[in-house]
């Protein structure tokens, strides 16, 4: 387990420093980073989140109804919670408040989640990973798009704008596919794949280049975010779990996944839109460093409690 962990992280971290230089080295501007986001929300992403749902079966996405309730709870419980501090405590805007909770609230789950659950608990965890990334990607994302929008916006014309962003109307889509029995031909998948492997790896290197152009800074909202993140999280999925009467390896699952890193779409939506990029890159990078350190910790309470 700590090999698969830190490898996740190394990678991670290695990729943000190559876009770390090249942001010191001057070789990008930030129109250019802005444009590494766009290809990422618009392209690169809702291949990817296409790609990933489709394969599944609406008997598999059915098929564990508590899991998608403790996700629901917990995951859209604290992007409200998060969203609330991020405008009433840090006094944001509705747009830079959003993109706080996705920061805080979000987890990695496209990225990091097979990566990191596929080598402790096999392919069985593809399920966990599957729901949880739903979660994220059809409700906390749309979220923040939603939210973003100028001020004065009706509430309407907000709602159609998110639906019509590709990242929204991607995951959305393929869910309706799969819901109704229809399946996308095997032939398109690879042509999917194929920009869609640009996502993870972009990603870092966007918020490398976003951190080097308006560096690390560590305060009191990026340690509430971190905090959030990577133990309230884990810790309230945990009761959720428990409540909801889920023990063995899919309890450790729920827990560790939301317990991941902060979501890179936190990130991107805040390049792509030009607020809360500071946070937002110096929380990624937060979340990653003691990810190592919690992720662990997180296996072990769970494994005492789990059965």
């Amino acid at each position: 387990m700590f090999t698969e962990i830190f490898q996740d992280v190394a990678s991670i971290f290695f990729v943000l420093f190559l876009g770390y230089w090249g942001g010191r080295s001057l070789a990008f501007t930030p129109e250019q980073t802005a444009g590494f986001g766009k290809l990422v929300l618009n392209y690169a992403l809702p291949a990817t989140l296409f790609a990933s749902i489709v394969k599944s079966t609406r008997d598999t996405l059915l098929s564990d109804l508590s899991l998608l309730y403790a996700s629901l709870i917990v995951l859209l419980g604290w992007t409200a919670i998060s969203f609330v501090v991020a405008k009433g405590v840090f006094k944001h805007d509705r747009g830079a408040s959003a993109i706080a909770s996705l920061s805080a609230s979000a987890p990695t789950v496209g990225f990091l989640g097979i990566a990191v659950l596929a080598p402790i608990f096999g392919a069985a965890s593809a399920l966990s990973v599957a729901i949880m990334s739903l979660v994220v990607n059809v409700l906390q994302v749309p979220f923040g798009i939603f939210c973003v929008a100028p001020s004065g916006t009706k509430p309407a014309d907000a709602l159609v704008k998110a639906i019509k962003q590709p990242v929204v109307l991607a995951p959305l889509l393929a869910v309706v596919l799969v819901l109704v029995g229809l399946r996308v031909p095997s032939e398109a998948q690879p042509m999917l794949e194929l920009i869609g492997h640009a996502t993870s790896g972009v990603s870092c290197f966007a918020a490398g280049l976003t951190l080097a152009q308006h560096k690390f800074h560590f305060n009191v909202e990026v340690g509430w975010n971190t905090l959030v993140k990577l133990v309230l999280m884990p810790a309230t999925m945990l009761a959720v779990g428990l409540w909801f009467g889920m023990s063995g390896d899919k309890l450790r699952e729920v827990v560790l996944l939301a317990a991941l890193p902060s979501a890179m779409s936190g990130v991107i939506i805040a390049i792509r839109f030009q607020t809360y990029m500071q946070a937002a890159a110096s929380t990624l990078v937060m979340t990653s460093i003691l990810f190592a350190a919690a992720a662990p910790i997180w296996m072990y309470v769970t494994a005492r409690l789990a059965g």
